[in-house]
């Protein structure tokens, strides 16, 4: 723990401690990287230290923006990391904007609880999840089919197979799960080239990812008791 400590802060001596404001910051950000796109500056805990939220993750600058702080920052005396919980807050989306008609919706249980999933059916984590899913009840699942075919190339193939398919979750759950190929179907107009497009406005780099009803976002495969905890302590 000391020697945690005394790298912090020896990382945070290294920068000039000059009195600034965040929209110096701001202007020092674009002039000396002007080919990264910054989501927002504000002011950290850490006197003259700014959080610079970019590329879905948190960094810490001074006024000069030049030297990076890449960690996270501690709160020891209430056991907080301070960086995790504004990375939650910022990557947090607002729900009412996701156009369900472009996810395939599925009711288990009363549905009381709900899981927006952007999955793509030849990810082996997403495969994982959707077993993992299969131990949660009481829960409406809206799953965006978001193939990533730098990755998988015959999965944009298989999601238009899914979403064309009469029983469009039985399709997902059979292939993701038994690895069935869905019964060829009728071609028809599917979203998917949109949820791709949304995916990227979203800044979701990788499946699977999912949000809850308040807007916050999970990467990743996760087990049914961390799922079930998450949907608990979603207000």
């Amino acid at each position: 723990m000391k020697t945690w400590l005394a790298l912090l802060s020896l990382s945070l001596f290294t920068f000039s401690f000059a009195h600034a404001d965040v929209k110096t910051v701001q202007n020092n950000l674009k002039k000396n990287f002007p080919d990264i796109p910054v989501n927002s500056v504000v002011a950290s805990p850490v006197k003259d230290i700014y959080e610079v939220y970019m590329g879905g993750r948190v960094v810490y600058t001074n006024d000069d923006a030049q030297l990076f702080f890449v960690g996270n920052l501690i709160d020891l005396k209430n056991q907080k990391n301070l960086t995790e919980e504004r990375i939650q807050v910022l990557n947090k989306i607002d729900i009412s904007k996701l156009p369900l008609d472009k996810a395939i919706k599925h009711v288990k249980g009363n549905g009381s609880r709900v899981l927006y999933i952007f999955s793509d059916p030849d990810c082996p984590y997403c495969q994982r999840l959707e077993q993992e899913l299969t131990k949660i009840d009481n829960v409406t699942i809206y799953l965006f089919l978001y193939p990533i075919t730098s990755l998988h190339p015959n999965a944009a193939k298989i999601s238009e197979q899914i979403w064309c398919s009469k029983d469009q979750y039985a399709a997902w759950e059979n292939y993701v799960l038994n690895k069935k190929m869905p019964a060829k179907a009728v071609q028809c107009k599917t979203p998917i080239q949109e949820v791709q497009k949304l995916a990227t406005t979203l800044e979701i780099s990788g499946t699977p990812t999912f949000f809850l009803k308040d807007g916050s976002r999970v990467s990743g495969a996760r087990s049914s008791e961390e799922i079930e905890t998450l949907l608990k302590n979603t207000k």
